[in-house]
């Protein structure tokens, strides 16, 4: 099976620039008709994660989702867009704040598209062939749509990597329900990212357009370092879009757990060699010296009873900084009980936190910061030198 991914050049969020490059993408895939029809029902997912204002690169920027409803309208079809942020959708108020300051609003009143909040209704579905789990509570309005449109944004993230179009499907299950499988997965990534394919057995999207015109590098997906691009990618395929942004941005797709074990269970093409690009090809836009998520370390490649044992020395750990306000939000996020209010500042109990760092996702005051033990930090500092030699 062939998939095929259009990547498109776009400099800045310019309306009319944004708009260009989303509609030639959708273009080179062979038009929005493809997938709406006039009279469907459309849900846009975009990536909203945070109450964060749309130039942190934290968030799908309002000028690529407002080019997507747009796409929409003119095939005649009714659109609406939501998301299920941890803890901001599980009061109207929280909500609307997020879709005040992520620009949504916005878009929603230049646009007519209607806002849904995923928490609102709630509905299971079936997923019999999962590996690990066979159903899912997720939004009504997700199910109820004849069309489902994911609009990621291309960051790095702490837990798998990259978060991009299948990871953006995780947030169709309504609010705190997600700390559930967090805590199941405990520290173990490949058992999450299984959780992730296996929701996207069951929730495929029929269109993914992904904001990759500003991304994330570092630590991300929420304190990282902000990423010029430069490109609108789409694809039917989530798998494949993944797999070839993370090329464009010098990665190998297999690192990233959710591209590998979804195309094993053929659900996507990772392989590069069988995917056409449409647009620009991957080498003319590829990044140099991207900063890869500090998270990653070594754990993957280390038996589970000897992770557990250097769990404190190889993986980053959320520390409290000077910036937080003592607000509640990572100690309510923290699917393990491993965070409690302190006097002053939230206490973090380190031995039964799980690196899953929802605790950094919630934060809107950048209260939070990683650290890596030294054990971590030799190897890491042993690594730039072999790199260093190795280029020179």
């Amino acid at each position: 099976m062939q998939s095929k991914v259009a990547i498109v050049r776009c400099s800045d969020y310019e309306p009319a620039n944004v708009r260009s490059a989303v509609f030639q993408a959708v273009e080179l895939l062979g038009g929005i008709g493809s997938w709406v029809q006039p009279g469907q029902k459309i849900l846009l997912k975009p990536n909203l994660l945070s109450a964060r204002l749309p130039e942190a690169a934290v968030t799908t920027h309002p000028a690529v989702v407002e080019a997507v409803v747009e796409l929409c309208l003119q095939a005649g079809a009714k659109v609406s867009l939501g998301d299920s942020p941890p803890l901001a959708g599980e009061r109207e108020s929280s909500y609307k704040r997020l879709l005040q300051m992520t620009g949504m609003n916005g878009v929603a009143e230049r646009t007519g598209a209607e806002i849904v909040r995923f928490e609102e209704a709630v509905t299971q579905i079936e997923c019999p062939e999962g590996r690990y789990y066979k159903k899912f509570d997720v939004a009504r309005a997700v199910v109820d749509a004849d069309v489902l449109i994911s609009i990621p944004k291309l960051k790095t993230h702490g837990l798998t990597y990259l978060t991009g179009a299948v990871k953006n499907i995780f947030g169709c299950i309504p609010g705190k329900r997600k700390a559930f499988f967090h805590a199941q997965a405990g520290d173990d990534r490949e058992t999450f990212a299984q959780m992730l394919v296996d929701l996207l057995r069951a929730l495929p999207p029929q269109l993914s357009i992904m904001d990759a015109v500003v991304g994330m590098e570092g630590d991300g997906p929420v304190d990282g370092k902000i990423r010029p691009v430069g490109l609108i990618l789409a694809s039917v395929d989530p798998v494949a879009l993944d797999a070839v942004a993370s090329a464009v941005l010098g990665i190998d797709p297999m690192i990233v757990e959710t591209t590998r074990i979804a195309s094993s269970e053929g659900l996507g093409v990772a392989d590069l060699k069988k995917i056409e690009v449409l647009g620009e090809p991957i080498e003319n836009v590829t990044c140099s010296g991207f900063i890869e998520p500090r998270s990653k370390s070594l754990w993957t490649d280390i038996p589970r009873p000897i992770r557990q044992l250097l769990k404190s020395q190889l993986v980053p750990f959320p520390v409290v900084t000077s910036n937080c306000k003592s607000c509640g939000a990572c100690e309510q996020a923290c699917p393990v009980q491993a965070i409690s209010n302190g006097h002053k500042r939230p206490h973090i109990d380190l031995s039964k936190c799980i690196r899953c760092y929802c605790c950094r996702e919630v934060c809107e005051h950048q209260g939070l910061e990683l650290k890596i033990g030294k054990l971590s930090a030799c190897i890491q500092a042993i690594g730039n030198i072999r790199r260093t030699i190795i280029h020179k």
